[in-house]
């Protein structure tokens, strides 16, 4: 799929990549455009103004909170017009029809200059590369986002700390916030047990990490060379490809900078990069997607996952590269798998550990078609309390409770209600967002609104008749699971061994 075809389906703001949000929350911040934005054009009150003042990425937040309407992109470039703001508009242009770039046009003289100056924000499909991207032994995917808000295909990705927002992601559901920046970079540092590597705070010590570190020359082998014909996916932050290493089928996420070497957006996908070595390196279960090894200081870190044959469970339900459906017995076991590895994040330390973007796309299947959750770029320890306050969102839209899109307070509970709307993927068969549904384009919102008498319509055919019944088993679970109060959600716990009693 060519970047321009990708960049047509973006419709909606939270659609809009991790790179560009980004850039274009730079834009805006500097003295303070964004209060003319809010304020003049998209009329919110000063109190509205006053509070977003206080956010460390006030433009971030100011989309954040447009967004929840489902404002366009469109309607953002002709409000950017209105403002004379053409650097800004540059950012949006390849996500909205060419008609429309007369307005640009029409602009100031100096746009080729302007032009010239934004040559570097190239654009990207994905703000991030996404475990769906492993899956695919086809040609390059691009995925979602993470509020920032991840992948309609609604991803959310925002970050206060070194990760924190809303972000979302691809396997054509993006829908992402975006993440504050953190500096400088990734650094060996001598360590009396050996090699320490350390990123913003977050350190990996070489002689505690039972996995491998492998020259990068290795990895260049076990792909020939970068082979594009080796590429499963391509995202904002590199190049997912698969490899043969130590005689194994495997996954390779090359992450490239798109920058200098401070680059905002490379700095927090090596964080996120190295999150995820210490979280899958310290927490190894069958159904949690395996890393094998790790490179860094080579000519680009690189991280090495088992090779997920089946692809992820988004585009299993909706046939994907002419896969066959799912029986309604694989999406029982695959329902259980994975609450069988939320359940083991959320138990199975002194703090639970929040996986923060559960969602189809993130849910992989290996040659059995046994799932594992993949993509924990994103996760933290929670409060040993029910839930605690964060100071950013991040997750994918259609998959994150009000709790946490409103009052920012995170919990295991996030977790539940993401995993619920995945049950309503499973049983119906429909996308957690899509945009051709005339209303309820969020699934929880179209499963609220449906007559629980006529459930049974929404079945999906392609599962067959066999063991129905698991129909029933998906919806009551999926209502049970997304329940608006995060008080009245069970515990994965509860809900694996409910599934493993059926």
């Amino acid at each position: 799929m060519s970047s321009t075809s990708a960049n047509e389906k973006k419709k909606y703001i939270y659609d809009l990549p991790f790179l560009e949000r980004s850039d274009l929350c730079k834009i805006l911040n500097q003295n303070d455009k964004w209060e003319e934005l809010a304020g003049v054009w998209m009329k919110y009150d000063v109190l509205t103004v006053q509070n977003l003042r206080k956010e460390k990425n006030p433009t971030e937040e100011l989309l954040t909170l447009w967004s929840i309407h489902n404002h366009t992109i469109l309607e953002l470039f002709i409000l950017l017009s209105r403002m004379q703001h053409y650097r800004a508009m540059i950012v949006l242009k390849p996500f909205v029809d060419e008609k429309f770039h007369i307005l640009i046009h029409k602009g100031e003289g100096n746009l080729i200059s302007l032009l010239g100056r934004q040559r570097s924000l190239k654009v990207e499909v994905d703000p991030k590369i996404g475990v769906q991207n492993f899956n695919n032994a086809s040609s390059t995917n691009t995925e979602p986002p993470k509020v920032v808000i991840k992948e309609p295909n609604t991803k959310i990705l925002n970050q206060a700390e070194p990760i924190d927002l809303l972000h979302m992601s691809p396997s054509d559901s993006n829908n992402m916030l975006a993440a504050s920046p953190v500096p400088p970079r990734i650094s060996p540092v001598p360590d009396r047990g050996g090699l320490s590597y350390k990123l913003n705070g977050l350190t990996l010590s070489k002689a505690e990490s039972t996995l491998p570190q492998i020259p990068y020359d290795e990895l260049t082998r076990a792909t020939d060379g970068w082979n594009e014909h080796k590429v499963l996916g391509k995202g904002g932050f590199g190049i997912v490809y698969r490899g043969t290493w130590k005689n194994t089928d495997v996954a390779i996420k090359k992450i490239e900078r798109r920058g200098p070497e401070s680059d905002e957006n490379y700095i927090i996908q090596l964080q996120q990069s190295l999150r995820e070595i210490t979280i899958l390196n310290s927490r190894p279960h069958e159904n949690i997607l395996s890393l094998y090894a790790f490179s860094i200081g080579g000519h680009a870190p690189c991280l090495v996952y088992q090779f997920m044959r089946n692809g992820s469970l988004e585009d299993r339900l909706l046939l994907k590269h002419r896969t066959s459906p799912l029986t309604w017995l694989q999406r029982h076991e695959i329902a259980k798998g994975t609450a069988r590895g939320l359940q083991y994040l959320h138990t199975i330390g002194e703090k639970p550990l929040i996986h923060g973007d559960i969602k189809s796309a993130n849910i992989l299947l290996d040659k059995n078609m046994e799932p594992r959750i993949g993509d924990f770029g994103l996760a933290r320890e929670g409060s040993e309390k029910d839930s605690m306050k964060v100071s950013k969102i991040h997750g994918t839209r259609p998959y994150l409770p009000d709790e946490f899109l409103r009052g920012k307070h995170l919990s295991t509970k996030i977790d539940t209600y993401s995993y619920g709307i995945v049950l309503f993927e499973l049983a119906t068969g429909l996308p957690a967002y899509d945009d051709s549904r005339p209303e309820n384009k969020f699934l929880k919102d179209f499963m609220d609104n449906w007559n629980e008498n006529d459930f049974p319509l929404l079945a999906d055919k392609k599962a067959g008749d066999e063991h129905n019944e698991v129909f029933y088993n998906l919806i009551v679970l999926g209502k049970w699971c997304s329940n608006r109060l995060a008080k009245d959600r069970p515990e994965m716990e509860f809900v694996y061994r409910k599934l493993n009693d059926l």
